[in-house]
């Protein structure tokens, strides 16, 4: 997998990966600690009990396998999970009903970008059964397709900005003074002229001297609209995220502890640290899985992230799944990763 996480340092037998690939995928399924016999039976292994018993000793011991309180039983730790993950399983794969389903869902919803990456969301969650997240996109990217200013009122004006991609975005501005409609005109043509193809960031950092030599009416709008440029063209500080599947791990055993619930509590209930997050990863790789302590926040010390990058146009966001580390990784995963490029698919379409 591509996430440049692993610490794994030792080479594990072929007998070792077998016994550890069975631990994590029962354990997975039954949420139970495994015992060897269970994994003679279950998955038909041609050692013996005692020999299964040997090696989860010695597994045990290198630190891929626990055993909770007093059970007989193991399960995997955060470093035997990574060991799966990095070595063991096998590419999950989506069957074709749904990815049908997930793409009719995501194409059909709404023209409205917002609501394709609550759709997203939603869809995330629900295959995976744990929470998902859709980070809207790092806007400063965004390159700037034109500004329209309709006047409301006699002091009062709209601009509606639009950068390629679909997105848009609303201010209200108050104005000193009345200005004729014929100078409101000129002066979205104006800055639709000079400002066009530029990124949202290259505008902030030189409007006033691409708009600095404006003369007539309507240079004293133009100056008002440079003075307001850093508000303005600032689709960041609003950045949204979009979310399903809450009661998901919330129902998990995992968080029937008051504490671990809590922590779960504090993160959904925090826009900000959702985003944090989520956002690590904004500048990372297509793909990442980030496993317990592998995590930079204390609170997702027992979760699983897995996260993926999508497009819109030259802009890229970021979505993903939130749960505890005992997860289906091969089909969430696939999901993950699919939904990533169902979003830019679709999407780009705005883009055209």
């Amino acid at each position: 997998m591509n996430d440049n996480k692993s610490t794994t340092t030792h080479e594990l037998s072929e007998r070792e990966r077998m016994v550890l690939n069975s631990i994590v995928e029962n354990f997975v399924d039954s949420a139970v600690p495994v015992g060897s016999r269970t994994l003679a039976k279950k998955y038909k292994m041609s050692i013996s009990p005692a020999t299964i018993r040997n090696t989860m000793m010695d597994l045990e011991e290198l630190g891929y396998v626990t055993h909770p309180h007093t059970s007989a039983g193991r399960q995997p730790t955060d470093k035997g999970y990574r060991y799966y993950v990095d070595s063991l399983a096998a590419i999950g794969q989506l069957d074709d009903k749904e990815k049908k389903a997930i793409f009719d869902h995501i194409r059909e919803v709404s023209q409205e970008v917002e609501a394709i990456l609550d759709a997203a969301s939603h869809m995330l969650a629900r295959v995976s059964s744990q929470l998902g997240v859709v980070l809207s996109p790092q806007f400063y990217q965004g390159v700037f397709d034109k500004m329209e200013i309709v006047q409301v009122a006699d002091t009062k004006l709209l601009l509606v900005i639009s950068i390629k991609g679909g997105l848009v975005k609303t201010i209200m501005m108050e104005i000193h003074r009345q200005v004729s409609r014929e100078t409101v005109e000129d002066t979205a043509r104006i800055i639709n002229e000079r400002l066009h193809g530029l990124t949202l960031e290259g505008i902030k950092t030189s409007i006033d001297k691409r708009l600095r030599d404006v003369d007539g009416a309507e240079s004293a709008l133009v100056k008002l609209i440079v003075e307001s440029a850093g508000k303005l063209f600032d689709f960041d500080s609003q950045r949204n995220f979009h979310f399903g599947g809450a009661r998901n791990i919330m129902s998990k055993p995992e968080f029937s502890n008051h504490d671990d619930l809590s922590k779960i509590l504090n993160i959904l209930e925090n826009k900000e640290m959702i985003i944090h997050i989520f956002g690590q990863e904004d500048q990372g790789e297509r793909l990442s899985i980030t496993i317990g302590h592998e995590n930079k926040d204390d609170l997702l010390a027992h979760c699983t992230l897995i996260t993926s990058s999508y497009h819109v146009g030259n802009i890229s966001g970021t979505l993903g799944v939130l749960g505890p580390t005992r997860m289906q990784y091969p089909k969430t995963i696939a999901l993950v990763d699919y939904i990533a490029n169902v979003l830019t698919t679709v999407l780009q379409k705005h883009a055209v």
